[in-house]
C-alpha cells in the first residue's frame, strides 16, 4: 500500500454560523425599496431616530466584512497546510465565484433589461452609459460585485510571499480603505467645496459607486490571510474591548450623520477595527461538537444562498408591487417584517431543494446557486 500524506483540516463551526447571522444581517441592509429615504418610510431626522439608526447600522454593516475575512481565512488556511496546491486552490475558488455571478447574473437579467429599456426610452443616456459601468465595475447588478471583489483580492494577496510583502500589502489596503470611506460614504463632504479636486472626488464616487467595493473591501481579505498565516492574538479583556470599539462605530455614525456629512453608512473609520478584533475572537472560539457542527454546516450553506437569492427577492417583490400601484412596503416601515421572514424561509427552503435537485445529472448547475 502507498503512504499518502492526507491533510487534515481544521473546521471552524463558529465561522459557518457567523456567516449565517451576517447574511441575516445583509438581507437587512437590503431590504428597503430602492430609492426609499428615511422620511418616506415614516422616520424622521430626530436625534432619537439618528441614535437608533446607527446602532442598527453598526450592527448590520459587520456583515459583510465577516464573510470577506472568513472567506479569506479559510482559503489561505487551506492553502498554508498544502502549499504546494496553492494556485489550485485559489483557480478552484475564483471559478466558483464566477460560476456563482453567472447564475444570479441570469436570474437577475429580466431586471437588468427592465432597467435598461427604461433608460433607452427615456432617451436618458447618461443614465445608462453610468447603469452599464456600474454593472460591469460591480460585476453584475443587485450588489454581486463581493464575488468579484472577493475574487480579486485573494488573488493579489496570494502574490505576497513574504512577511515584509504583506506588512506593506496591509499599509495599502488601510490606505485604500481611507480613500474608499472619503470616495464614497463621506464623499459628500467634497460638495461644499468648488475647486477642481473635490469636484472631481464627488463625481468619481457619484458616477462609479465605488461603495463599499474593491478600495473598501480589501483590507478585510488582508486581514484573513494575516489570521491564517500568523495565527490570531490572545488578548485578554475581549468582554471590555469589543463593547467600547461597537460604541466607537455607533459613535462616528452618529455623529457623521447628525452633521450631514455621510452619505451611505456602508464603511466608516472604526468598522475595520473592529471586524478585526470580532474575528479575532471568533477563530478563537473552538467547539467540538458534532451535533452543533452539522447544523452549523447546513446553515452555512442556507447563509450563502441567503446572501445571493435575497437581493433578487427584493427587487422582483417591488417591482411587482410598485407595478400594481400597491407597495405598501413604501409607505409603512413596520410592514417590511413580512417580506424579511418570507425571504428567510424560502432561502431554507430553496437551498434545500437546489440541492436535492443538483444531484441530478441536467441540473448540477444549481449547485452553484449558493
Amino acid at each position: 500500500m502507498n503512504n499518502v500524506n492526507v491533510v487534515k483540516h481544521k473546521y471552524y463551526p463558529v465561522l459557518d454560523l457567523a456567516r449565517f447571522i451576517a447574511a441575516l444581517f445583509v438581507i437587512g441592509i437590503h431590504i428597503f425599496p430602492e430609492g426609499s429615504t428615511v422620511d418616506g418610510i415614516g422616520l424622521d431626522n430626530s436625534i432619537p431616530t439618528l441614535i437608533g439608526l446607527s446602532f442598527m447600522n453598526a450592527f448590520l454593516r459587520v456583515a459583510v466584512p465577516i464573510f470577506f475575512v472568513t472567506s479569506s481565512f479559510l482559503l489561505f488556511k487551506r492553502i498554508s497546510e498544502d502549499q504546494q496546491n496553492k494556485w489550485k486552490y485559489i483557480g478552484t475558488f475564483c471559478l466558483r465565484l464566477l460560476f456563482l455571478t453567472i447564475f444570479w447574473y441570469v436570474v437577475g437579467l429580466p431586471l437588468t433589461i427592465k432597467d435598461i429599456v427604461g433608460f433607452v426610452s427615456s432617451n436618458d443616456m447618461n443614465g445608462l452609459i453610468r447603469y452599464i459601468v456600474i454593472t460591469l465595475w460591480k460585476g453584475a447588478p443587485r450588489g454581486y460585485w463581493f464575488l468579484l471583489s472577493l475574487g480579486v483580492g485573494v488573488v493579489i494577496a496570494a502574490l505576497c510571499k513574504t512577511k515584509k510583502s504583506m506588512i506593506t500589502l496591509t499599509i495599502i489596503a488601510g490606505l485604500m480603505y481611507i480613500v474608499g470611506c472619503l470616495n464614497s460614504a463621506y464623499f459628500g463632504i467634497f460638495t461644499l467645496s468648488d475647486d477642481p479636486v473635490s469636484k472631481f472626488i464627488f463625481q468619481t464616487g457619484n458616477y462609479l459607486e465605488l461603495s463599499f467595493c474593491y478600495l473598501e473591501a480589501f483590507i478585510f481579505v488582508v486581514f484573513g490571510k494575516i489570521f491564517a498565516e500568523h495565527g490570531t492574538l490572545k488578548i485578554k479583556g475581549y468582554e471590555f474591548i469589543l463593547p467600547i470599539f461597537f460604541l466607537l462605530m455607533t459613535g462616528e455614525l452618529f455623529l457623521t450623520m447628525y452633521m450631514g456629512i455621510l452619505i451611505y453608512p456602508d464603511a466608516y473609520f472604526f468598522l475595520p477595527v473592529f471586524v478585526f478584533f470580532l474575528m479575532n475572537f471568533l477563530i478563537n472560539m473552538d467547539i467540538e461538537n458534532e451535533k452543533f457542527t452539522s447544523i452549523a454546516k447546513k446553515l452555512k450553506k442556507v447563509g450563502s444562498f441567503s446572501y445571493l437569492f435575497h437581493i433578487q427577492f427584493f427587487v422582483y417583490m417591488h417591482w411587482i408591487l410598485d407595478s400594481i400601484g400597491h407597495n405598501i412596503f413604501r409607505e409603512q416601515f413596520g410592514w417590511l417584517v413580512v417580506p424579511y421572514l418570507v425571504c428567510v424561509l424560502l432561502c431554507f427552503a430553496l437551498q434545500t431543494l437546489f440541492e436535492y435537485l443538483s444531484k441530478y445529472k441536467f441540473l448540477k448547475f444549481l449547485k452553484y446557486s449558493y
